[in-house]
């Protein structure tokens, strides 16, 4: 039986998807960095070298982290 041929082309098409999720993540986490110091001048910039709709995502991101610590801290009654 002939072992088959990975398929080169897929694989680097793959590689190359899991590098920009993670160059996405990586963004994401600096400039929640950034919003987490107060540092609004780095965040500004952080934000500006994204993508709308990554900019986009991220807000999405951010109302749901919003509402579960609101929820959160509404479950611990402060």
């Amino acid at each position: 039986m002939q072992q088959q041929q990975p398929d080169w082309a897929k694989m680097t098409e793959q590689l190359g998807q899991a590098f920009k999720q993670m160059g996405r993540t990586l963004a994401a986490q600096g400039a929640m960095g950034w919003a987490y110091r107060g540092d609004l001048e780095q965040l500004r910039s952080s934000l500006a070298t994204m993508s709308p709709e990554h900019v986009a995502e991220l807000s999405a991101a951010a109302a749901l982290l919003t509402s579960a610590c609101d929820e959160e801290l509404q479950r611990r009654g402060v």
